[in-house]
């Protein structure tokens, strides 16, 4: 899955696997300019 949002230079893009890796996580989160807090406030909710 590709996801774009305007001011985020490249799009985040989620592969389709079982199990995300960590590293993909982390880039994606780097590049969307989001914390890890509020990562996993988003996965509670």
């Amino acid at each position: 899955m590709v996801f774009t949002k305007p001011g985020v230079i490249r799009p985040v893009v989620i592969p389709k696997y079982a199990a995300v890796p960590v590293f993909i996580i982390k880039n994606n989160l780097r590049t969307a300019g989001m914390s890890r807090e509020r990562y996993l406030e988003l996965l509670d909710a």
